[in-house]
């Protein structure tokens, strides 16, 4: 057989299995490194999530795959990725295993959609078009670095609102405002803010921790505060932040739709490493 598909048992059997070619190319994993990480540390924290590696004769990595449902499933590859497609997704439509859709590095997607999709059951479209970035160094804003906080137990009704909103306007998902998951993620250090005047006007939450990087997620700034540099200076501050915990490089998604947002970030020090696609399935 040309490749071989392994579907590993939970998180610890598929990082110990391709964790190294993952970390390889550590910015461009990094979703697929940090979910893993995260179910590998707290396993019970998904129902049913799905893990598997497509391998060639000579034992290399061409393609990974995990979903943690209802999440898209994240798509990882290496040279030849394509020749994992076939064996990968007859798997799912034999022991059918539902895909929500398909998140990954935009030139495997589109061979999904060139080679795949066409003749597959799916209805389909592309729900999102996003930039990789990385970070190493940091330039700061001239702003007044206290402004730079750690959110507070108080700030936790103002922020399940904001994640609600945040979800909405930048993924297109419609939750309810959820205080629990404000306050654990506020009571757990994940979430930051910058304050004007006594007032929190943005904020921002570092998640995904690997091997030598960490991500920075849910940036987000209320419409009354936008244009003001708040998200930028904030952005920069936990950035320079995370790099003095002794991470190597700092990592965040943005939207290719908005220009703006990919602007302001390459201001501060990151620099594109490769686009991402997301695909829903209907």
């Amino acid at each position: 057989m040309e490749v071989e598909l392994t579907v590993h048992n939970n998180a610890r059997e598929f990082l110990d299995a391709v964790g190294k070619p993952l970390y390889a190319s550590e910015s461009v994993n990094n979703l697929i490194l940090g979910v893993s990480t995260r179910l590998e540390k707290n396993p019970g924290s998904c129902k049913n999530p799905f893990f598997a590696s497509v391998i060639n004769q000579s034992g290399l990595l061409i393609l990974a795959a995990v979903m943690t449902p209802p999440h898209n499933m994240i798509l990882a590859g290496e040279d030849n990725f394509q020749k994992g497609f076939t064996i990968l997704f007859s798997y799912l439509e034999e022991n059918n295993i539902d895909i929500p859709g398909l998140i990954g590095p935009k030139q495997i997607i589109d061979r999904v959609l060139k080679d795949w999709l066409p003749n597959s059951k799916f209805d389909w479209k592309v729900a999102m078009r996003q930039r990789v970035y990385a970070l190493r160094d940091v330039t700061l804003p001239k702003t007044p670095p206290e402004s730079f906080q750690k959110a507070r137990t108080e700030h936790i009704p103002l922020i399940a609102s904001w994640l609600q909103k945040f979800e909405a306007e930048s993924l297109a998902e419609d939750n309810p405002i959820n205080p629990e998951r404000a306050g654990r993620l506020v009571n757990g250090g994940f979430l930051f803010v910058w304050e004007k005047d006594g007032e929190i006007v943005s904020m921002a939450m570092k998640t995904r921790p690997i091997k030598h990087s960490i991500s920075i997620g849910c940036v987000y700034t209320p419409k009354a505060h936008r244009r003001k540099g708040y998200a930028t200076a904030l952005v920069a501050y936990l950035s320079q932040h995370l790099l003095d915990q002794g991470y190597h490089f700092v990592t965040l998604f943005t939207d290719l739709d908005n220009p703006t947002s990919n602007s302001i970030y390459m201001k501060i020090g990151y620099h594109p490493v490769c686009d991402f696609e997301q695909v829903n399935f209907r």
